[in-house]
């Protein structure tokens, strides 16, 4: 059997790289992305902002102790989360095996395309080249016959522009001289058991026998040993899509009073009820998203004790979890609520003596239903 061509794409300091192409005068200025609230960790930075010593889930005031300089940014989940799916999106037009791993790095396997689209590393490059051009975001990537190969590859590219390739074969010989620490998944507590055994690079761990190992880090020994010698046969998942029925709006005016934001909350959560009874499913878990006037945004998820498609009970956990996300006193332009985790009505067990105030709920929405299906115009009471 050949050997696998698998290809990791890494988007460097990527909230920062995405603010940047909306914003391009934080070009060049140090960067960090936090949240407004007290005692706030450091959640991604820029290049300029590391070189002066900040670093990833550093505290916000320490950080800025290091970099006063630094331009301290609210995070933007959504616009994350759209400049992560137009990534994925360029990509999926190479292969249809693609697994992304937050919002910044993507595995592809391209195994078998070769007489399509050309050998892996012309794809490499193909794909590093069209999400510059297109959505000017710099990637590095690498290119190997394993997902852990490929991954320390692409962080190893230099410039971090540029694209690596690791030959079948090649793969303990690669690893050998780097740190243990570059090895994915020796986080910092392992790195220090290693160091406290004077282990420093790859090539000393990639020595010492399963066995030997086993003494010190008992289980983790065999998966330990085949890191070093750049092992890996886990393949690559295309996630599974998870149903969800998304409502979103846009006020008809910028609004930081409770009413009308109310008002809106109490619409997405009627509408999304409605759609959940036409599946016959009831909703687990809500997320919404808000955008703020400034073009900020704030995100959030609450996972409901009971699953439930009525819309009082939808309406009182969305307003709930609304007022846990807006914590900046900014008007709100416009509001997301998708509904997930779903579950069908009749596949779980219905208590045999449910809820007066549940059974309530969902007797006023089936009604409501009805009265929608005829035409009538009915308002709905408040969360």
């Amino acid at each position: 059997m050949p050997p696998r061509q698998i290809i990791h794409l890494d988007i460097p300091f990527f909230a920062a790289a995405v603010e940047r192409v909306r914003d391009p005068r934080l070009a060049g200025r140090p960067v960090i992305v936090a949240p407004e609230v007290p005692r706030a960790l450091v959640l991604s930075l820029s290049e300029e902002a590391r070189q002066a010593g900040v670093r990833r889930r550093m505290r916000l005031t320490a950080a800025l102790k290091l970099c006063p300089e630094a331009l301290v940014l609210e995070p933007n989940e959504a616009l994350y989360a759209r400049a992560a799916a137009a990534v994925q999106e360029i990509l999926g037009r190479f292969t249809p095996l693609i697994e992304p791993v937050g919002y910044a790095r993507v595995f592809l396997d391209v195994t078998g395309t070769g007489r399509l689209l050309g050998c892996a590393v012309d794809v490499a490059d193909r794909a590093r080249r069209e999400v510059r051009e297109r959505l000017r975001l710099s990637a590095s990537v690498g290119v190997a016959a394993n997902k852990l190969v490929s991954r320390v590859a692409a962080d190893q590219s230099v410039p971090r522009d540029g694209l690596l390739e690791v030959p079948p074969g090649d793969e303990a010989p690669f690893l050998a001289p780097l740190l243990v620490r570059r090895l994915p998944g020796i986080g910092p507590a392992m790195g220090r058991e290693l160091e406290d055994l004077n282990i420093l690079i790859v090539r000393q761990l990639a020595e010492l026998s399963v066995a030997h190992l086993a003494l010190a880090f008992g289980p983790r020994a065999l998966l330990l040993h085949e890191r070093a010698l750049g092992i890996d046969p886990t393949p690559v998942r295309p996630p599974e899509a998870e149903a969800v029925v998304v409502e979103e709006t846009r006020l008809s005016a910028d609004s930081c009073e409770a009413a009308p934001l109310r008002e809106a909350v109490k619409g997405l959560a009627r509408s999304g009820g409605r759609a959940l009874r036409r599946r016959g499913e009831r909703a687990g878990r809500l997320e919404v998203v808000l955008r703020y006037a400034d073009d900020r945004s704030a995100s959030g998820r609450r996972r409901l004790a009971t699953p439930a498609a009525s819309d009082l009970a939808l309406a009182r956990e969305a307003w709930t979890l609304f007022e846990s996300v807006r914590r900046r006193r900014v008007r709100v332009r416009g509001i997301i609520l998708r509904f997930a985790a779903l579950e069908k009505g009749g596949s779980r067990q219905l208590e045999l003596f449910p809820e007066e105030s549940q059974a309530r709920d969902e007797a006023l929405s089936v009604a409501l239903d009805r009265l929608d299906r005829r035409g009538l115009a009915v308002s709905l009471g408040g969360p």
